[in-house]
């Protein structure tokens, strides 16, 4: 017979846990996360950058949301965002219109969407930045508006998307700290710490906090960035990447292009609202850069005589012309006012738009002619 027990005694080592070490734990992280965020806070108030509000679809489909049948509406890519200034349009001409454009889009998407609406026949001023308007469809950054479109969709029906423009138009205004652009981790790294590009190497599409973006989807530049050459220039070597890759994907077919131009615009046309092509500034080397690749002759001037749309071209006149952009792209924020009163005025003169009563725009700069 053995020895041996015919059971185990096991012996248990365990060690229990106070119960308070849990809560303890709680609290401490929650205590640094309150003295992080306080300590945020304070510097935000302290930089006191305007409200800015996220770049994602949900703001997008918000401006969609307030679309009305006989609105003036602004499409197009960032040069309307920064050259169109809402305000301005409303207090010359009396009605508010809508700013649908964002930054590095075609305004096509967009145009078709407002075709396809059988209860908008308002106007639609398209502006036309050419590198952005006639690239090949298939760019990756082409998918910003077709998610921006997909969220519209479905946002009246999704409670995310309620959830979400509710919360950042209550929290944004009032909670500074959460300027994602100017206080994120990433990107304040990357430019706080930076490490040379290997040769050959398209970097990424990254920009510091430059502008903000306001609840009507209007992009203004800091003042610092319009007073900075240092900052200026960071933006240039990034605006050079993208050249190169506009370069790598090349242009659209031109021709099913102006095809459906021409289709959305007589959609439009047919309950009698009105497309309005609008060719914003540019300047130094991003200027050339769209004669080289996307010559007026071959892009504009075919675009306005297969739509047979009004078109306002800047190097038609010298009032709009003669203004500069910050970063050869863009304008400033004086400028831009200059400009939308300028384009008014343009449009009145010409009969193309009706004027406000009492109306009293830049008289120094009246249209020349279309």
């Amino acid at each position: 017979m053995s020895d041996h027990p015919t059971t185990l005694d096991y012996q248990w080592h365990g060690r229990t846990l106070p119960h308070t070490v849990g809560k303890r734990q709680l609290l401490t992280v929650v205590g640094i996360l309150v003295i992080l965020l306080t300590g945020m806070e304070i510097k935000a108030r302290q930089d006191n950058y305007p409200v800015n509000f996220p770049f994602t679809a949900d703001m997008w489909a918000k401006q969609w949301h307030r679309l009305k049948p006989q609105q003036t509406v602004f499409i197009g890519a960032s040069r309307m965002q920064f050259g169109m200034i809402i305000n301005e349009w409303e207090q010359q001409l009396g009605a508010r219109p809508l700013l649908l454009a964002w930054p590095g889009q075609s305004p096509a998407p967009v145009l078709t969407e407002l075709a396809n609406n059988n209860s908008f026949s308002g106007t639609v001023l398209c502006g036309v930045a050419p590198s952005f308007t006639f690239i090949a469809q298939h760019v990756p950054w082409q998918n910003w508006m077709k998610n921006n479109l997909k969220r519209a969709e479905i946002g009246e029906v999704s409670l995310s998307y309620h959830m979400s423009v509710t919360a950042h138009g209550y929290l944004r205004p009032h909670v500074k700290c959460l300027n994602d652009a100017a206080y994120s981790p990433v990107a304040n790294s990357y430019f706080g710490f930076p490490i040379p590009d290997r040769k050959n190497l398209l970097p990424p599409i990254m920009f510091r906090f430059n502008a903000t973006r306001d609840d009507d989807n209007q992009m203004r530049f800091l003042d610092v960035i319009e007073t900075s050459k240092d900052r200026q220039d960071l933006i240039l070597a990034r605006m050079e990447t993208g050249r190169r890759r506009m370069l790598h994907f090349g242009p659209a077919s031109i021709d099913s292009l102006l095809d459906q131009f021409t289709t959305d615009v007589k959609k439009i046309q047919s309950r009698g609202g009105q497309v309005i092509f609008i060719r914003p500034p540019s300047n130094g080397v991003f200027r050339q850069f769209e004669h080289d690749h996307y010559p007026r002759m071959e892009y504009w001037d075919k675009l306005i005589e297969a739509t047979g749309c009004h078109g306002i071209h800047f190097e038609d006149h010298p009032e709009l012309e003669e203004l500069v952009c910050v970063e050869e792209s863009h304008l400033s924020k004086s400028d831009a006012i200059l400009f939308t009163r300028r384009v008014i005025n343009i449009l009145v003169n010409n009969g193309i738009i009706e004027p406000m009563q009492n109306h009293s725009g830049d008289s120094s700069s009246a249209g020349q002619g279309l």
